[in-house]
């Protein structure tokens, strides 16, 4: 292979990592807004369990009903923020202003008392969901997926303009 070759070989594989990670931020981004600016009925649901996913995600499941048809779905958050401590500390959980689940683990926690401290079952909670298709939904607030977007976006460019730097170099 001629040094043009390796260039362009290098250009493709780098740049069109990049090129696709900038195009999954965009997307990212659209079908957020897409199901957020569909998501305009709201109605009052119910916490009937508890998902756990490990190492200190929970989030509670939300029973709602529309038209006679019952649907079901999971709180999201912006970001889950866990400290665990190698104490025998008193775990907690708590939900900031800016959507993100705060979990302070100890020695001994019992996730399913913090959950159940948090969204007791039976609580109510608002659910907004498209009324063209129910089954979309999101709880209390819209799901924001903007920082993932963004790091899609300025990852995907930062190692599109390095394939690019990097093609010019050898050329």
């Amino acid at each position: 292979m001629t040094q043009q070759q390796i260039a362009l070989l290098e250009l493709a594989l780098v740049g069109g990592l990049g090129a696709v990670l900038f195009i999954a931020g965009i997307l990212i981004k659209v079908f957020t807004d897409k199901k957020n600016s569909r998501c305009t009925s709201k109605t009052v649901g119910k916490v009937v369990r508890h998902s756990f996913m490990g190492d200190g995600r929970m989030a509670p499941v939300i029973e709602y009903e529309v038209g006679g048809a019952k649907y079901t779905c999971k709180k999201r958050f912006a970001g889950i923020k866990k400290v665990h401590s190698t104490r025998l500390d008193e775990p907690e959980a708590w939900e900031d202003e800016k959507g993100y689940l705060h979990v302070r683990t100890g020695i001994l926690s019992n996730m399913r008392q913090l959950a159940q401290t948090l969204w007791p079952v039976g609580s109510e909670m608002e659910v907004y969901y498209d009324p063209d298709d129910p089954g979309k939904s999101y709880v209390n607030a819209p799901v924001d997926n903007a920082v993932l977007g963004h790091v899609f976006l300025i990852t995907g460019a930062g190692i599109a303009v390095l394939g690019i730097l990097l093609y010019f170099l050898y050329v």
